[in-house]
């Protein structure tokens, strides 16, 4: 028979192994069972720190402290019939006492003093009251701790609307026509004498580079006196018309205009000028600048009878109001001229004398 193997030793308990730990040497590289490691001791000591100072914190802020902030003024309303005419003082510095944790809450939502004006002078420290503080939180001081408002009688009035732009196309390209705005006009509330002087009123700027096509766009009406005046709009939509230009070259005698009754005429050294001029490509502006009579160059003998030159006198171009030309250049931009008076008669008595 085969002798049974021989019974196996049960392997040591933690008990057990912890005894043998303890008394084997250590080597340091690594704590004994039970002890915490350097960095989780730190750790703690850390926490700690923090959990003390969180309640320092909490508690502390408890307490009544005072604290002194730079309130913004919101003028809500003025007097019946009258506006403001100057920007009134924008904030005031106010000290406020009360528990630290509402303090806190302020400095972080800074309240705004709302007032509500029934004259010229206003008190705002009772304005601040009636705004509204949270419970617990007292006004110490105010300053200033009165206002005076520069007050007109109320107005409106009706301003076109004024686009400021800053437009460029591509250089084959340009504006057909001036832009359209939709509204083009503006009802403007506020002081008599601020609306007195204007003529118009503003948007903010329409920006647009390297324009080839036609664009629509909402542009902001500008606030130009801080607030003071109101208008009807908060902006207008603007059409802008862009069309493709091309170049044109036309030949057109000289004219002669405002001719007095003792001249007979006007002549021209060279008689021709050469006109170039830009005209869009879509159409029919072409072809009338090609064909058209009104299209004219043109000598004022008004010129003629204040030049002190040599006998030589500017040319300039005349179209019509609706006729779509660019650019129009004359070459060349003076020429010579030759009046043409009629002779004197001759006296027939005087002559056998």
């Amino acid at each position: 028979m085969t002798p049974a193997p021989p019974p196996r030793k049960p392997r040591p308990g933690l008990a057990t192994r912890k005894r043998l730990r303890a008394l084997l040497p250590s080597s340091g590289a690594e704590p004994a069972d039970g002890e915490e490691p350097p960095s989780r001791r730190g750790l703690a000591m850390l926490l700690s720190l923090i959990v003390a100072l969180v309640m320092w914190f909490s508690f502390s802020m408890r307490e009544t402290y005072s604290v002194t902030l730079r309130l913004p003024i919101d003028i809500v309303r003025t007097p019946a019939g009258q506006a403001l005419r100057e920007v009134p003082l924008e904030a005031a510095t106010v000290t406020l006492q009360g528990e630290g944790w509402t303090l806190l809450s302020l400095t972080r939502a800074v309240p705004m003093i709302r007032v509500y004006a029934d004259g010229p002078s206003v008190n705002l420290a009772a304005a601040l009251q009636e705004t509204g503080l949270p419970a617990g939180v007292q006004i110490q001081s105010v300053q200033p701790q009165s206002m005076e408002l520069a007050l007109d009688t109320r107005t409106s009035r009706r301003l076109p609307i004024r686009l400021r732009r800053n437009i460029v196309t591509e250089p084959a390209y340009d504006l057909l026509r001036p832009p359209r705005l939709q509204p083009d006009s503006v009802v403007v509330t506020g002081a008599q004498s601020l609306l007195g002087s204007l003529t118009d009123w503003p948007t903010e700027v329409l920006a647009a580079q390297d324009v080839t096509q036609s664009l629509r766009r909402m542009v902001a009406i500008a606030d130009t006196f801080g607030g003071l005046l109101s208008p009807s709009v908060d902006a207008t939509l603007v059409q802008v018309d862009v069309g493709e230009f091309t170049e044109a070259v036309r030949d057109l005698p000289i004219e002669v205009e405002n001719l007095p009754r003792d001249v007979l005429g006007v002549r021209f050294d060279p008689t021709r000028v050469t006109a170039t001029f830009r005209v869009p490509v879509e159409g029919e502006a072409y072809d009338r600048a090609e064909a058209t009579p009104e299209f004219r160059a043109v000598v004022d003998y008004f010129d003629i009878a204040r030049d002190s030159t040599d006998g030589e006198v500017p040319v300039s171009a005349r179209w019509p109001a609706d006729l779509d030309i660019r650019d129009v250049t004359l070459l060349p931009t003076r020429v010579e001229y030759f009046i043409q008076r009629p002779a004197e008669p001759v006296d027939p008595g005087g002559a056998g004398n």
